[in-house]
């Protein structure tokens, strides 16, 4: 009997010893996985300081929130020195990939754009509400092409015509004025000898004795009889073909073109009759230029003209100027770019409860076993005290 209550004392004592010894290590367990969680949730919360009075609550705001500022420049510069280089950029640029999408996409849009219905004009209203600025464009381009034109004319109307004139030029002109002589002597033989000649040369005796008289008139009638205008003619021919009167002719030519050069345009060209030609004269130019001339048609009435320059030729070239200018200036682009500020300032923007989301869902699995190791090693951390208790207390 003695030793039946004994026994079972003594198994009461051992439930008891096992008792303590699992509710140490669950205590364990509770505090090791609930500190980590703790901690895990204290890198980001609270989000802001919690004051009592002047006083700051300690570990308020959280790790993250408090450490945001040097996080933030941290990354910047992480991101500026190691992830995003002039020397990845270049490496990217040469392997040609990016370029040749690039033009691709671009050649796309530039088709799809010279397909278009609208004028320019249009396009532009539509797409980048640039009313009318194709029109202002042109009237830019009219009004500078005739600026310049009215520039050179004023910086030349008053100076005479052999200090601009080419003297090559000069030169043939004067040499061909004894040919223009032969001409004119000869245009003048012609017409007399022609049946308009004969009748005018008729006409201009008859009146001569007409205008001095009843007894002269008698005279032209019977000159008519005689054919004096005939005789006259034959004279005046026989003039013009002597050789003096060709030398006399040209010397009289070069006399005038000398005097000509030594005259300024403005002697001949009134100031209002040439601003009246500039301008038709531009009007002109910019109408029929190819392009500027044909802004107010609708794109794919005229693209077809220039769209395969643009895709061979044009548009080539701009990507190979990109890829140079690129390739000269990235490291100071990326300077100017300002790679670190912008991700500081977009660090010191992002909403800290996304970004708490953000990582929690990212490390979902990794937080729970760091929270499960917690709670394995307060449970191991529990069950050694146990045993420091029972059998060593």
């Amino acid at each position: 009997m003695i030793m039946n209550n004994s026994c079972k004392k003594r198994g009461y004592d051992m439930l008891n010893e096992l008792m303590i010894l699992f509710m140490l290590m669950i205590i364990g367990a509770i505090i090791g996985g609930g500190t980590n969680v703790i901690a895990i949730r204290m890198l980001f919360r609270p989000y802001q300081p919690i004051m009592i009075g002047s006083f700051r609550l300690p570990f308020t705001p959280g790790l993250i929130p408090k450490r945001r500022g040097e996080i933030a420049e941290s990354l910047g510069k992480t991101v500026e020195d190691h992830l995003v280089t002039p020397e990845g950029i270049q490496e990217k640029l040469n392997d040609g990939v990016l370029l040749k999408e690039i033009e691709e996409r671009l050649s796309l849009a530039v088709h799809d754009l010279l397909q278009d219905e609208r004028t320019l004009d249009e396009w532009l209203d539509h797409h980048l509400e640039k009313k009318d600025r194709m029109v202002q464009l042109r009237a830019s381009v009219e009004k500078g092409i005739e600026a310049k034109l009215m520039s050179v004319f004023a910086d030349y109307k008053v100076r005479p015509l052999k200090e601009w004139m080419p003297l090559t030029l000069q030169e043939q002109i004067k040499t061909k004025i004894p040919d223009v002589s032969n001409n004119i002597l000869k245009k003048a033989e012609d017409y007399l000898q022609s049946e308009d000649g004969k009748r005018q040369m008729d006409e201009m005796v008859a009146r001569f004795f007409q205008s001095k008289g009843s007894v002269t008139s008698m005279f032209g009638r019977m000159a008519n009889r005689f054919s004096l205008s005939s005789t006259i003619s034959r004279e005046i021919i026989r003039f013009l073909n002597e050789r003096h009167t060709k030398q006399l002719l040209t010397k009289l030519l070069i006399n005038e073109w000398e005097a000509v050069v030594e005259k300024s345009p403005s002697q001949f060209i009134e100031d209002q009759w040439m601003e009246e030609k500039v301008h038709k004269l531009t009007m002109a130019i910019v109408g029929q230029a190819p392009f500027v001339g044909e802004w107010g048609q609708p794109m794919r009435a005229w693209s077809i003209k220039y769209e395969k320059v643009i895709q061979e030729t044009i548009l080539p070239s701009i990507m190979a100027s990109a890829s140079t200018i690129l390739s000269r200036y990235i490291k100071s682009m990326i300077r100017k770019i300002g790679i670190r500020e912008i991700v500081v300032a977009e660090v010191n923007q992002f909403p800290l409860a996304r970004l708490e989301y953000m990582l929690l869902m990212i490390a979902k699995r990794e937080l729970k076993m760091i929270a499960f190791l917690g709670a394995l090693i307060g449970a191991l951390v529990g069950f050694f005290q146990g045993i420091v208790i029972l059998f060593f207390i």
